[in-house]
C-alpha cells in the first residue's frame, strides 16, 4: 500500500504542475460513485457481489489549449465497497482448521478501497462563453491507498478457533480511463458545473485472499455522478 508520505508527493507534483503551465480556471467537485463491481473466480468459488454507492471529491485545474479545447486535471480522493456472500462450505476448503459446526451457511463481508486518482482528461466545449455542454475522455491513474475487509454476519455465540478472514489485496497501482459529459453555468468570476462519467480500469483492482489462499480477482466499473464550482479568470 502507499504510504501517507507517497500521497502527500502526489499531491505537491499535482500542484506544482498546476502552477507551472498557469491555470486558467480552478474548483472542486464533490460527488458519488456508483460501482458495478465484478468478481473472476480462480475455481469454483463462486461469489455473490453487491454494490454500494461512496462520496467521492475532486480538485480540478483546467489548462486551455485555445477555442473550445482544454486539458482538465482532476486529483480525486474517492472510496469504492461492495459485499460478497460467501458460502461457509467454500470458507473450508482454505481453512486450516475445521470450523465451527454451528457456522452459518453463508457469510456476508464488506470490502473497501480507497483511492488516489489522477484522470488527465481532454474536455471540449460546446462554447467559449455563456452556458455550454463539454465532453471528455482521458486515462486514468489510481494510486490505491488502503484495502480492508470486515466480516457482516453476526457471529456471536460460534467460538472458532481461528479468524474468518477474507482479505482484499489490492494493487499498488490501477491504470484506468474516464469518459463523460457535462454542463457548465457561468455566474460571474466562477460558474458552478455538473458532469457524469463512466471510469473503467484497464486491469484488475484488487484480489481476494482467504487463509492465505486466493479466491479470485475484483473490478469495478464506475458511474461517477460529480457537481461543483469553478472560478475563472
Amino acid at each position: 500500500m502507499v504510504t501517507r508520505a507517497k500521497l502527500l508527493q502526489c499531491l505537491i507534483v499535482a500542484l506544482a504542475t498546476a502552477n507551472v503551465l498557469m491555470a486558467q480556471a480552478s474548483g472542486i467537485k464533490i460527488g458519488a460513485t456508483l460501482p458495478n463491481w465484478k468478481y473472476a473466480a480462480d475455481s469454483s468459488a463462486n461469489l455473490t457481489t453487491g454494490n454500494l454507492a461512496n462520496f467521492t471529491i475532486a480538485a480540478v485545474q483546467e489548462f486551455p489549449l485555445g477555442g473550445i479545447f482544454s486539458i482538465q486535471l482532476e486529483p480525486t480522493y474517492s472510496v469504492r465497497t461492495t459485499t460478497t456472500d460467501i458460502m461457509s462450505s467454500l470458507l473450508a476448503q482454505y481453512a486450516p482448521d475445521s470450523l465451527p459446526s454451528n457456522m452459518p451457511q453463508t457469510l456476508e463481508f464488506e470490502h473497501q478501497i480507497t483511492s488516489l486518482e489522477i484522470p488527465i482528461l481532454l474536455k471540449v466545449a460546446t462554447g467559449t462563453s455563456g452556458i455550454r455542454a463539454y465532453f471528455f475522455a482521458g486515462p486514468n491513474v489510481r494510486i490505491q491507498l488502503s484495502a480492508t475487509t470486515s466480516l457482516r454476519t453476526d457471529t456471536t455465540g460460534m467460538n472458532g478457533s481461528i479468524p474468518l478472514d477474507v482479505k482484499p489485496k489490492a494493487r499498488t497501482t490501477v491504470a484506468a480511463a474516464d469518459i463523460g459529459a457535462g454542463l457548465e453555468i457561468p455566474l460571474g468570476i466562477f460558474s458552478l458545473v455538473a458532469d457524469a462519467r463512466y471510469t473503467f480500469p484497464l486491469s484488475d483492482m484488487s484480489s481476494l485472499e482467504a487463509f492465505g489462499n486466493r479466491l479470485g480477482t475484483l473490478n469495478s466499473n464506475d458511474i461517477r455522478i460529480f457537481a461543483g464550482i469553478m472560478f475563472r479568470w
